[in-house]
């Protein structure tokens, strides 16, 4: 087997997490016969960041560096004419401040920029030997395919680590947040919802709509303004909600948000949900509807109910702190 084929195989090999950076650099170090090969990025205006590195077919530890003083300093800045760049030989004396070339004994680099889809760069593939380097087409053109591969593959893991960052702040917090598919199905729930529906997260994920909230009400008031949301609109509302374990009936603020992918297609539909219970009465108390004994502060559940509390003509006006001063003083 050639070092072409050998590294064309370790690219080959099934891996959907860091492992992969490690060999795609030894597949890089390979076809180029270096020592050393790196996946680095900008971290900011002033310092840079090696992400992956190995020596040989040894995993070596990341390091920030300083950018002045660097070769990556003239790769970044040669953008716009070239995105690959040698330096065949006389590292050190070319480097003479960057320590890591004379801590390693590094006389040769080699790099390629990793550009995104925007053409702005999302980092740099590189590799270092202690013998010169004489380019050839047949390691540029690698050096190119390579850091499309990776930028891929870094986007990739970092879509992924904001979608599990996402999804733990979902599953954990107490407000009411949930992630509908274009399936009309539970993909994701917060903690809010264990706690309003009496369920554990395991019981809502992946059950339909109506299985939740019963057919009449997804077909008369939800499934409307997801059809909304799924054509782009953002529609907010009021609905009346009443879980079986509760004695009376919850007032919820609901906003369904349109959720897009890379592809720019509509995926499904984050909701949002507040319960306003608590609000509307105070509003309706100011205007004469004794559904709330202010001097208590609890609520007449006698007289809070669909009939007397009309979601449909609650709005942001009538709950507004000039038509009723008691939400002042509530909010306080």
């Amino acid at each position: 087997m050639t070092d072409t084929e050998e590294a064309l195989a370790l690219l080959a090999a099934p891996c959907t997490d860091k492992r992969f950076f490690q060999r795609a650099l030894r597949a890089l170090a390979l076809v180029t016969q270096c020592r050393w090969a790196g996946f680095g990025r900008l971290k900011n205006a002033a310092q840079g960041e090696v992400i992956a590195f190995c020596d040989n077919k040894q995993s070596l530890p990341g390091f920030d560096y300083e950018l002045a003083g660097s070769p990556c300093e003239s790769l970044y800045q040669q953008q716009e004419i070239c995105t690959h760049l040698l330096h065949a030989r006389d590292l050190q004396k070319r480097f003479p401040h960057f320590t890591l070339f004379r801590e390693i004994g590094a006389q040769s680099y080699q790099a390629e920029l990793i550009l995104g889809s925007d053409g702005k760069p999302v980092g740099h593939i590189f590799v270092l030997d202690t013998l010169p380097q004489a380019e050839s087409a047949k390691s540029k053109e690698f050096f190119r395919i390579l850091a499309q591969r990776i930028g891929l593959e870094y986007h990739r893991m970092l879509v992924s680590r904001e979608l599990t960052m996402h999804k733990q702040m979902i599953a954990t917090t107490d407000h009411l947040l949930a992630f509908i598919g274009t399936d009309y199905c539970y993909h994701m729930v917060s903690k809010g919802y264990e706690q309003l529906f009496n369920r554990t997260q395991e019981e809502i994920i992946g059950k339909q709509i109506a299985e939740l909230h019963g057919v009449k009400t997804f077909e008369k008031k939800i499934r409307p303004l997801l059809e909304r949301a799924f054509n782009g609109e953002t529609p907010e509302a009021n609905h009346w909600l009443h879980p079986p374990h509760l004695t009376a009936p919850l007032l919820m603020s609901v906003r369904h948000s349109p959720c897009i992918n890379d592809a720019g297609e509509i995926c499904g539909v984050v909701v949002s949900s507040h319960d306003i219970t608590r609000l509307s009465a105070l509003a309706l108390s100011s205007l004469g509807t004794e559904a709330l004994n202010l001097n208590t502060g609890s609520l007449n559940t006698k007289n809070l109910s669909p009939e007397n509390l009309n979601a449909e003509n609650l709005n942001a006006e009538s709950l507004s702190p000039k038509l009723c001063p008691e939400l002042k003083t509530a909010n306080s």
